[in-house]
């Protein structure tokens, strides 16, 4: 069994992936900036015993992330997966203005950038040596069709596209970085997915869209290593 870690694991997309994990047998470190008032990871940890591990991390923040790696102790994390983000307030349905052309605001984009690019990094920096020292040696960055250039045909969303097109360059260096470790960098996309940030109307259950990236993420090798895939396992453009 392995033993995955998963950043913004107290809600959507992240509990999720913690639920399926635990299910299946694996071991979960499951991180959220409060760990205090995440009733639902309260509840698995209820249900699963040790296998579900909760920790404080607010990926914002290096001194978080040296008491995280503190903490671990050297732990080996067969897939560390970077699901903390941020697309600013509200869902798909209401959040246009704020990142659309004339309309700006940039304390909130520097914000989206702050959580969805600096924060992949730092939580990559600090535990890449847990990484290596697994088995699998794989991390996720979790990323958005929104990120794809080639198929940006409609513009808006500037703020969260540009955060994850950036996230996408990430893991393409670090798939460089980390290939002599024998680390698989990916980039994948969750697809449009109803969670509080994609809202009700979305395509996929959070479920399903869990299900599909837990696919993809079991059939991950080298050769996969600084490539961006949806959640059906088919490579995007850039």
């Amino acid at each position: 069994m392995a033993t995955i870690l998963i950043t913004g694991a107290n809600r959507g997309i992240g509990l999720e992936h913690t639920r399926q994990a635990l299910a299946t047998g694996d071991t979960v470190i499951a991180t959220c900036r409060h760990p205090e008032s995440a009733a639902e990871l309260a509840d698995l940890a209820d249900k699963y015993g040790d296998n579900l591990r909760i920790e404080e991390f607010d990926v914002t923040s290096g001194e978080s992330a040296c008491a995280l790696v503190g903490r671990l102790d050297g732990t080996p994390i067969d897939v560390l997966i970077n699901n903390a983000g941020y697309q600013g307030p509200g869902t798909w349905n209401v959040e246009a203005n704020f990142q659309a052309l004339g309309s700006i605001d940039y304390d909130i984009w520097r914000d989206i950038l702050e959580i969805n690019l600096l924060g992949a990094m730092r939580a990559t920096e600090a535990l890449k040596d847990n990484v290596a020292a697994s088995d699998r040696k794989v991390i996720i960055m979790m990323s958005s069709d929104l990120a794809s250039i080639g198929r940006n045909t409609i513009g808006t969303t500037h703020s969260y596209r540009t955060s994850k097109a950036a996230l996408n360059m990430l893991a393409k260096g670090l798939a460089v970085d980390l290939e002599k470790e024998g680390v698989t960098v990916v980039a994948l996309s969750p697809g449009w997915t109803q969670t509080d940030m994609g809202g009700p109307k979305a395509i996929w259950t959070v479920e399903e869209s869990v299900t599909n990236q837990r696919k993809v993420i079991a059939g991950l090798g080298l050769e996969d290593s600084g490539k961006f895939y949806n959640l059906q396992g088919e490579e995007l453009p850039w």
